[in-house]
């Protein structure tokens, strides 16, 4: 799988929709399957929100040369499997159809598809059950 990243850290909001714009259709001229925008959480901004993710999305929403090639945007919060790993400060553009699959070598495509399963939720919530009894009893 073809995976393309594309920081836009440190750039204004023209700067950075200027890069994504490039990056897109370069990436979808060489059939790249996954670009991950990172845009960042907005922690950092004066406002603490993220002014480029919010124009980024809309950018991408809007791109009917998007639609039309096939690719979807996938926020990186999302529960999807394609966004596992990933958070809000990134936006993902995936080819259409790859939004199921694992991002990841054969050992972390494993991994990953254990914890999307039914025995791998229900061993989750035991550890997290285990760790919050064990809080309770720690003497303070």
């Amino acid at each position: 799988m073809k995976v393309e990243t594309v920081d836009l850290h440190n750039l204004n909001l023209s700067e950075a929709l200027a890069k994504a714009e490039k990056n897109l259709l370069w990436s979808m001229e060489h059939q790249v399957d996954v670009i991950d925008f990172i845009h960042g959480k907005g922690l950092h901004s004066e406002r603490r929100f993220s002014v480029i993710k919010q124009e980024l999305r809309r950018y991408l929403k809007n791109n009917a040369l998007l639609k039309d090639s096939g690719y979807r945007v996938v926020p990186g919060e999302s529960d999807l499997p394609i966004a596992l790993g990933f958070d809000e400060g990134h936006t993902l553009v995936v080819a259409r159809g790859l939004e199921n699959e694992y991002l990841g070598g054969r050992r972390q495509q494993e991994k990953n598809q254990l914890l999307f399963t039914k025995e791998g939720r229900q061993a989750r919530k035991n550890a997290k059950a285990i760790m919050a009894a064990k809080r309770k009893r720690k003497p303070r």
